[in-house]
C-alpha cells in the first residue's frame, strides 16, 4: 500500500525557508561591531622597535631625550616599550607595543573613541587634579595595539595648579601620530 504523502501548505514552507536564511542556517551568531574605522594598513607590532617610534623631528619638537627601552609586565605577558623625558618642558611621553585588542578598552569609564592617522583609537585620561595623564590607545592589528602615554611631571610654574588634560592630550595627539607615521614607514 502507498504511504500517504504529507502536504504542507506553500505559506508555511517559505515561511520556514525565509527563517531559515534569517537565521544563517547555523552559522555563528554576529559579533558585536567593531567599534574602529578599517585601518589603512596592518601593522604588526613584532617588527616595531619602541625607541624607533618617535621620530627625531618629533624629539625635537618635545624637547626630550633619545629614549629608555625596557620592557614591562602587562597581565602576564611582557610587553615592549620606550620613554622620553624631558628637563625643559612637564611632559614625559612613553610608546608601549601590546599584543591586546584595543577595542578591550571601549565603552571603560573615562574613554573617548578617536582616530590617529587613519587608525581607531581610544583616550584615556587619569589623575587630571594632580598629575594628568593622557593613554592613546591605537588599534594597528588584530589584537595589537600601540599605548602613547602622555604624563605631566610637575605643576604649572605659574600658579600651582595642574596641567588641563586637553594640553597633556594635544601632545598625546601628536606622539601618537607620529608614532603612528614612524610604524608605518618601518613596516613597508
Amino acid at each position: 500500500m502507498p504511504r500517504p504523502r504529507a502536504v504542507v501548505p506553500r505559506g508555511l514552507a517559505l515561511a520556514v525557508l525565509a527563517a531559515m536564511l534569517v537565521a544563517g542556517c547555523g552559522g555563528p551568531p554576529p559579533g558585536p561591531p567593531d567599534p574602529f574605522p578599517p585601518r589603512p594598513e596592518v601593522l604588526d607590532i613584532e617588527r616595531l622597535e619602541p625607541c624607533g617610534l618617535l621620530s627625531p623631528q618629533a624629539r625635537a619638537v618635545f624637547q626630550v631625550d633619545e629614549g629608555r627601552s625596557g620592557t614591562a609586565q602587562l597581565r602576564g605577558v611582557t610587553t615592549r616599550a620606550c620613554g622620553w623625558g624631558s628637563l625643559d618642558t612637564p611632559f614625559d611621553y612613553s610608546v608601549q607595543l601590546i599584543p591586546q585588542d584595543a577595542a578591550q578598552a571601549v565603552g571603560a569609564a573615562g574613554t573617548v573613541l578617536g582616530s590617529v592617522e587613519g587608525y581607531g583609537t581610544v583616550r584615556h585620561t587619569d589623575r587630571e587634579e594632580t598629575f594628568p595623564l593622557c593613554e592613546i590607545l591605537v588599534d594597528v592589528n588584530e589584537g595589537q595595539l600601540l599605548r602613547i602615554q602622555v604624563q605631566t611631571v610637575e605643576r604649572r610654574r605659574d600658579n600651582g595648579a595642574a596641567y588641563p588634560i586637553e594640553q597633556v592630550c594635544g601632545q598625546a595627539e601628536l606622539a601618537a601620530a607620529d608614532a603612528v607615521r614612524s610604524a608605518r614607514a618601518a613596516t613597508s
